[in-house]
């Protein structure tokens, strides 16, 4: 666990539609006692484990032939830079067996088979998957039976953990959890690939967090940024988030 943390960490794991507000007793730690200012975005995207989404192969390779040639998907100015990053990485990625951390469209998954990776999603809700060279599992699945990887995809996020937009439980460090598993799920040496909204700190209730000056480096503690796509330190001031990539290495030394 990060130092500084309370070891106090929530405990109400909430069935059914995630809360159209805060709840009350975790106000203070949502909020970081008012650091973080808030406003209400509400999304409900959980569903059902008997009708999990379906990825065809044909979905998936569709959107391969996208990659290849440099197309953008939903985050526009995210993936061009998540090109760069691999593009200079992908000796972590060729061969290799690569998670991607959430997942409710195929794009990742086709861009890890792109690079020549072998993706193995996980995510809270199931997914069902027909192209041969992927694999899913749900995150209950994973922490039952885990394995480690040579490198892990988490773009766009873990903004979202602890909010139950997805039906995960509601915790007010559910993002700086998140940011610890990785730590024990890659090989040695391997790395992270992370996106997630920076502009000036800011909870949207419960769509996700923007990551500013307050926040950012909670989320980046015990890791060494090898390198970063789109990112430098005015960005803390803006009011409209994007989405940099941050390549990342356990840091040894914390």
């Amino acid at each position: 666990m990060k130092k500084g943390i309370s070891l106090v960490i929530f405990l109400n794991v909430f069935f059914g539609a995630p809360p159209r507000s805060i709840p009350q007793e975790f106000y203070a730690q949502f909020t970081m006692n008012g650091q973080i200012p808030v406003k209400y975005w509400y999304h409900d995207g959980t569903y059902s484990s008997d009708r999990p989404l379906l990825y065809t192969y044909e979905e998936i390779e569709t959107m391969k032939k996208r990659v290849l040639a440099h197309e953008v998907n939903h985050y526009g100015t995210t993936d061009p830079l998540l090109y760069q990053a691999l593009d200079q990485f992908v000796s972590h990625i060729q061969g290799k067996k690569v998670a991607i951390m959430g997942s409710t469209v195929p794009w990742y998954e086709a861009v890890v088979l792109a690079y020549g990776g072998k993706p193995v999603t996980i995510e809270y809700n199931k997914i069902v998957s027909t192209h041969p060279d992927t694999r899913t599992m749900t995150v209950a699945e994973y922490e039952a039976n885990p394995e480690l990887f040579d490198a892990i995809l988490s773009i766009s996020s873990y903004e979202h953990d602890g909010l139950g937009r997805y039906g995960d439980p509601i915790n007010p460090v559910g993002d700086l959890i998140a940011m610890e598993k990785p730590k024990k799920m890659l090989v040695p040496g391997g790395l992270l690939f992370l996106a997630v909204p920076v502009a000036k700190d800011l909870l949207y209730w419960n769509a996700h967090r923007n990551y500013g000056s307050v926040r950012l480096p909670m989320l980046l503690s015990g890791w060494k940024t090898l390198a970063s796509f789109g990112f430098q330190e005015s960005d803390f001031k803006r009011d409209q988030e994007e989405q940099p990539v941050f390549v990342l290495a356990v840091d040894e030394t914390n």
